[in-house]
Formats: C-alpha cells, structure tokens, sequence
C-alpha cells in the first residue's frame, strides 16, 4: 500500500494485545482498505446509523449506548454492518456531497482508521463530503450480508 498504511497496520500489530479479536481482526485486514475489493470500506456509502440507548426494564436508569451503521459495499452486492456497543462518545460531522448529493449525500467513504486510546477502541471514519464519523466503544462487531 505506502509507507503511512504500513506504519498504521505495524502499529496495530505491535498492540495486538489491547485489541479483542475482532476489531484486531477488522483493523488489520488489508482488504478492508483495498481500493477495489467487496470487503474494502473503501468507496462504499452510509445507508443508515442507529444510535440507541439500550434499557433494561428492571433497570431503566442502567443504559448502554449503541451504534450501528450500515454501508453498501464498493460494488453494491452486500451491506457491511458495524456495530459498536458501550458507546462512550461519538461525533458525527455531516456535510453534503458537492460532488453528486443525488448519488450519495456524505459521499462514499475515504478512509478509515481503528486505534485504542485511553482504554477506549476508536474508529474513524472519513467520507469524501468532508463527513467524519467518530465513535469510542469498548465492544465491536462486523457482520456481511451478500446479495444473492
């Protein structure tokens, strides 16, 4: 990829132990950043994020928050869905497309990074809109649903 990728994913690597499985699995996996692979981030579109604050009836005042946002996949044959949990912070930045708001309102996504500060995992997101989505978590989940 470039040196920049390689120093990121090299990082990842070195703090292997400070990631559960599955985002240390999501962060590394280079297809996830391809510029043309079905797994890839890369060029897919925002479809819809869901923010809840998760209740328990017996205990009502006992909330967790969740994210979850759902992107068609570069090459439209799937929806690649995050789902974060024990939300502690999130930031979402929106701005129109200037290139094509009818194709796509944020864009299709630039880039994206995964990291672990301050005992809190954190993913950004940035979309070619100048959109930035931001989320602090401590539990994550990636699931695929193929078209057939």
């Amino acid at each position: 990829m470039n040196s920049e990728f390689d120093k990121y994913i090299s990082n990842l690597v070195a703090n292997k132990a400070n990631f559960p499985d599955s985002l240390f699995e999501f962060g590394t996996d280079q297809k996830r950043y391809e510029l043309n692979h079905p797994k890839s981030l890369h060029d897919s579109w925002v479809t819809s994020l869901t923010i809840a604050e998760n209740r328990n009836r017996k205990r009502p005042f006992d909330a967790s928050l969740s994210i979850i946002l759902t992107l068609l996949g570069q090459q439209h044959d799937r929806d690649i869905i995050l789902t974060y949990s024990n939300v502690k912070s999130y930031e979402l930045i929106g701005h129109e497309n200037g290139i094509n708001y009818n194709d796509t309102y944020h864009g299709d996504v630039l880039t994206h990074e995964v990291s672990f500060e301050n005992e809190l995992y954190k993913h950004i997101i940035e979309l070619r809109s100048g959109s930035i989505f931001k989320v602090r978590f401590t539990e994550f989940k990636v699931n695929e649903y193929v078209y057939t």
